[in-house]
């Protein structure tokens, strides 16, 4: 068992180490709720002290309000009126719950008006100590904790105008129901900043996991470049065995062949040039993604690469008795790298002759138009789908329909020819009817348009 939590914390500290944002996120998951916390009870202690300024503010305007009733009413002898500032003074601040005048004779202190009449007459010898600190003119406001509520005791002597003091006022003062509604509001302020640590909990957590899937994502990037990598150079290593199996079916000579022997090799060519431009698309397709991709951009012209191009699939269409129209002026001249332009049109015209049934047609054509050249290969074929058209230009699409389930294909055709074509400046657009045909249109900018 030590040694399985070794191996955990020796993988978690290796963690940690290789991710340094874990270890800012772990700090932030503790830093940010116990500053919350030390924060939060700051603002308590402060709130209390103000809490207790505010009510010894209050207890001592109280006070000093009675007093001077107090003080003329003592003179006059007019106890009675006394005794009902102290009932009335009760009546509105229910907090107070003892409430008496004292005055001192004969070596002692008795009660002259009372919260509780019943004391009225009586000697108060609990308090005499207090009374004594007042009769030397001393005010006291103290807090004190009887059976767990805390209370404002407050002692304070009554003087006449010349400055005799005559009395001594008394009472005591529950907090008990402001402390309850203060417990109530601290109460619900622990739960609202758990609340709010609860939250920034989640959201540290989720930075964390964002961490996580960022390391990941460097992970995966560094395992599609190796990919990449590995794609590039065995498709590097594919071409040369097949350069050389190409250059040996050259060299044998069909005069000597029985016609199974030709058809093998004539098979066996179809199946090398095949793979050669499987080879070709995959190595195009590393080449885009690492930004690789040259171009010799010079000034060409497209009829006559057009007509090059619609030409080399004469045997293919002759063999499915496709006619190639080409409709192209003597001369289009575009800013372009000519060997991707051919690629362009033998990925477009290669898949209208592919797609297109046995005896029908396949035209290519070339305009001028608003100074730009347009290209066109237009096929009478099975067409395609608003839905599919959507996603055609995507890498490894390929259309699945019951006429294309035998068409062999890897769906990397039209997405390097759309990659190429917005890398040359140009625009490429599907039109297609299903069951009709398809055309397909590149347009790039006239070399001519451009120079003037």
């Amino acid at each position: 068992m030590f040694e399985f939590f070794k191996k955990s914390a020796v993988r978690g500290f290796g963690v940690i180490k290789n991710n340094p944002q874990i270890l800012y996120t772990i700090f932030l998951l503790i830093a940010i709720p116990f500053a919350f916390l030390i924060s939060g009870q700051e603002f308590l202690n402060t709130a209390r002290e103000n809490q207790e300024r505010i009510e010894q503010e209050r207890i001592g305007l109280m006070y000093d309000v009675f007093v001077r009733y107090a003080d003329e009413k003592i003179a006059s002898s007019d106890m009675a009126s006394v005794q009902d500032m102290i009932e009335y003074l009760a009546g509105e601040n229910p907090s107070i719950e003892a409430f008496k005048v004292v005055s001192y004779a004969n070596s002692a202190f008795m009660v002259i008006a009372s919260l509780d009449r019943q004391e009225i007459g009586s000697i108060d010898k609990a308090n005499a100590g207090r009374y004594q600190s007042a009769m030397l003119g001393s005010f006291f406001a103290f807090q004190e904790y009887i059976s767990g509520e805390r209370y404002w005791r407050v002692v304070k002597p009554i003087t006449d105008r010349a400055g005799n003091i005559t009395a001594v006022a008394f009472s005591d003062i529950s907090m008990a129901h402001i402390d309850d509604r203060a417990a109530q509001n601290i109460t619900h302020a622990y739960f609202v900043m758990a609340g709010i640590i609860f939250i920034i909990f989640l959201l540290l957590l989720r930075h964390a996991r964002i961490i996580d899937y960022a390391t990941l994502y460097r992970k995966l990037e560094e395992i599609d470049k190796m990919k990449d990598d590995f794609v590039s150079i065995a498709a590097h290593e594919l071409r040369t065995p097949l350069t050389v199996i190409k250059g040996y079916l050259d060299l044998l000579s069909k005069d000597r062949m029985s016609d199974d022997d030709k058809t093998s090799m004539e098979r066996i060519n179809i199946s090398v040039e095949q793979l050669n431009a499987l080879v070709g698309d995959i190595l195009d397709v590393a080449r885009m993604q690492q930004g690789k991709m040259q171009f010799d951009m010079k000034r060409v012209d497209v009829a006559e690469i057009a007509r090059g191009v619609a030409g080399s699939f004469a045997p293919i269409s002759k063999a499915k008795h496709i006619v190639v129209n080409t409709d192209a002026p003597e001369r289009a001249f575009v800013f372009v790298d000519e060997q991707r332009l051919k690629q362009i049109f033998v990925n477009l015209i290669g898949n209208a002759v592919k797609y297109t049934p046995d005896e029908r047609r396949v035209d290519v054509s070339v305009r001028n138009e608003n100074g730009n050249v347009s290209l066109r290969v237009s096929d009478t074929g099975i067409g395609i789908s608003a839905e599919d058209q959507r996603h055609l230009f995507g890498k490894f699409f390929r259309v699945r329909t019951k006429e294309t389930e035998d068409i062999r294909g890897t769906g990397l055709g039209l997405w390097i020819t759309a990659q190429i074509v917005a890398e040359m400046g140009g625009r490429i657009a599907v039109e297609s009817i299903k069951g009709k045909g398809t055309d397909f249109i590149v347009s790039f900018p006239s070399a001519e348009e451009s120079k003037s």
